[in-house]
């Protein structure tokens, strides 16, 4: 059966710095179905006097929708402050910040919410599956799905220690976010991405980077300097053709990360996103199977 196209989600991120009707008109002009929203973010519209209806009736002015929030840090670690000096007041385990979760879930009937490892290396043990079990099942109430995403400096540092976890807690609402950063900069496994059980695929998002990377910080590096797809030096037609496969939901979440992309206009930014990846998404159809 044939693949549809992807119909393209524009991430919190790549507009970081746009107010919200900027960034849903941007969307809607550059052909996005939904936008992403962090978190914080929402919580700082709330703060400067949005109400829920308020953003509700720009989302439907525009037949626009949200489709992820992210993120939930540390799921598995204990509650409280992180303690990273480059991300301070990054929490833990926060309930509040599931809290916010759930009710945008509830509020906009926002399908995904995003979580991670904590930011260290230390072993995944089986408290990891079970606390992620545990998230799931009181995401479910809300009619949310959770995509874990393997960071490279995380506690979940790959596709194969976060499939593990996914699979281990065998929740129908848990699944993965596959990132084509993390993947690139972590250690690809390239027969077990083409392998991932189709209805463990949640989210994919897409972005690209130069090798090797401009700051040795990594979290630094992957918060500034992503670039569009097909302007770096990932391989991403052989990523794509090891997602674009039938059974994966075709939704792809555009997620570039980059001070050069934020000092762009709002629509010149989501529109430029846009193309990269429609382009590079055609041209890896059009060669075909991946060779790796």
């Amino acid at each position: 059966m044939p693949v549809p196209d992807p119909r393209l989600v524009l991430a919190w991120g790549t507009v970081r710095g746009a107010t919200f009707p900027d960034r849903v008109a941007a969307a809607r002009g550059a052909g996005y179905d939904a936008i992403g929203l962090a978190i914080p973010y929402y919580r700082a519209l709330r703060a400067e006097g949005w109400t829920d209806r308020e953003l509700a009736a720009v989302l439907a002015e525009w037949d626009v929708r949200v489709n992820e929030v992210e993120v939930l840090f540390g799921f598995h670690g204990v509650p409280g402050p992180a303690g990273i000096a480059s991300r301070p007041g990054l929490v833990y385990a926060d309930p509040e910040v599931e809290r916010t979760a759930f009710h945008l879930a509830e509020t906009f009937e926002v399908p995904f919410a995003q979580t991670v490892g904590t930011f260290d290396t230390g072993p995944i043990g089986p408290e990891v599956a079970e606390a992620f079990g545990a998230l799931c099942d009181r995401a479910a109430t809300y009619g949310l799905r959770v995509a874990l995403e393997f960071v490279p400096y995380s506690s979940i540092p790959d596709l194969e220690a976060g499939l593990a976890v996914v699979t281990e807690a065998d929740r129908d609402n848990g699944g993965l976010c596959i990132d084509s950063w993390h993947f690139f900069r972590g250690r690809p496994d390239w027969d077990l991405l083409g392998s991932v059980p189709a209805e463990r695929v949640f989210m994919i998002q897409v972005n690209d980077g130069p090798v090797p990377p401009v700051d040795p910080d990594r979290m630094v590096d992957a918060v500034h300097h992503r670039v569009l797809p097909g302007e770096g030096d990932f391989d991403l037609g052989s990523f794509v053709a090891a997602l674009d496969r039938p059974g994966v939901e075709p939704v792809v979440s555009i997620e570039v990360y980059s001070d050069e992309l934020w000092r762009r206009p709002t629509s010149e930014a989501a529109r430029r996103a846009a193309e990269a990846t429609r382009t590079v998404w055609a041209a890896a159809r059009a060669s075909g199977p991946s060779p790796v």
